[in-house]
């Protein structure tokens, strides 16, 4: 390729003088021309730098540097030159630019990257910050558990032992009220007994009120026993009148004397003035004995009754009886009535 390119200037010079030779030729075969005054004026007004108001020479020197001028052009316009001159171009103007446009990029991206690395290092901050409060709470929060769980086994511990005295307070509560039972087992109540009042004080039992003789009076005539005064340890008028009538406790001398009076209770039964025989409960066992009379009214149980301070139930004549002991038990025998009267409506329903 270069000594094309260096032919190419050769052919040019060549080509160059033999058209300088032409020129001159041509030159010298034109006649001499006659310049009149009014031509030389008009030459004087045309343009100095004009190729026609060029001397020979200088004419030939343009049209040889315009020749020149194009063929450079035609050369440099060939494939075979812009083939070698574009990637000397390319690399050049490559190994130019790159540094800039890589410093332009960087400058760029750190204008853009700045803000944000601003921003990131003060979320940075507050997630270091908000960091450290996490871990005081969860410090804080260890500790609360630690302390409840603590609190949870203390008091665990104490539920048990409240329990633990619970109990205890409810079997001695137990043992205390059949202790007292226990006490009053030489005790029976008249009920309905007729009372001396003062009817012109407004009713007023008149005091003292000789029980004694109104039990002797009761148990030898209306039930036909033989007792006496010495029998008797203690009696007298509990609870207010209700139609001239009233409670009397009598605390028997003996458990065999109060058994035998409390064996024939039923002769009072049609008695003109309602007189009846009850044990002497305590206010535990009279509230247990009340529900379940007001279960025998409503036709629920067949019967209840109590010996010795214990009491007892028939849910009907051919059941067996049951001991109430506490509520608990009446709530049971509930439930066991509700299941029978199902079974029943059951079967009846089944029969039709």
């Amino acid at each position: 390729m270069s000594e094309n390119n260096m032919a190419s200037p050769m052919k040019v010079n060549n080509d160059s003088q033999g058209e300088i030779q032409n020129d001159t030729l041509v030159t010298c075969s034109q006649p001499a021309s006659t310049i009149t005054p009014q031509q030389s004026i008009s030459n004087k007004r045309s343009l100095p730098d004009s190729p026609d108001n060029l001397p020979a020479t200088l004419k030939q020197k343009t049209r040889q540097l315009r020749r020149r001028a194009d063929r450079v052009l035609e050369a440099l316009s060939s494939p075979e030159v812009l083939n070698t001159i574009i990637p000397i171009l390319s690399k050049q103007i490559s190994d130019t630019l790159e540094p800039i446009i890589e410093a332009e990029v960087k400058k760029c991206v750190a204008e853009e990257i700045q803000p944000l690395l601003q921003k990131l290092d003060c979320q940075s901050s507050i997630v270091e910050t908000q960091k450290q409060q996490l871990i005081k709470q969860f410090i804080q929060l260890s500790s609360l558990q630690r302390t409840t769980q603590d609190q949870i086994t203390s008091n665990n511990e104490r539920e048990k032992e409240i329990n633990f005295l619970y109990n205890r307070v409810a079997l001695l509560e137990n043992r205390l009220e059949i202790q007292e039972q226990y006490s009053r087992r030489t005790s029976l109540r008249f009920n309905n007994v007729a009372i001396p009042a003062d009817r012109i004080q407004g009713a007023k039992i008149v005091h003292p009120v000789d029980t004694d003789s109104i039990i002797l009076d009761i148990c030898n005539n209306k039930l036909g026993l033989d007792i006496g005064i010495r029998d008797i340890g203690r009696s007298h008028v509990i609870g207010k009148l209700k139609q001239g009538r009233s409670q009397v406790i009598v605390r028997f001398i003996s458990y065999r004397t109060r058994q035998l009076v409390y064996s024939n209770k039923k002769a009072l039964k049609g008695d003109p003035n309602g007189t009846f025989i009850t044990e002497n409960l305590t206010h535990f066992r009279t509230n247990l004995v009340k529900q379940l009379a007001t279960l025998k009214y409503n036709n629920k149980i067949n019967a209840c009754w109590t010996t010795d301070g214990r009491i007892f139930v028939k849910v009907n004549a051919n059941s067996q009886k049951r001991i109430i002991n506490n509520l608990d038990d009446i709530s049971d025998l509930e439930s066991d009535i509700q299941q029978l009267e199902e079974r029943t409506n059951t079967n009846n329903s089944d029969g039709m």
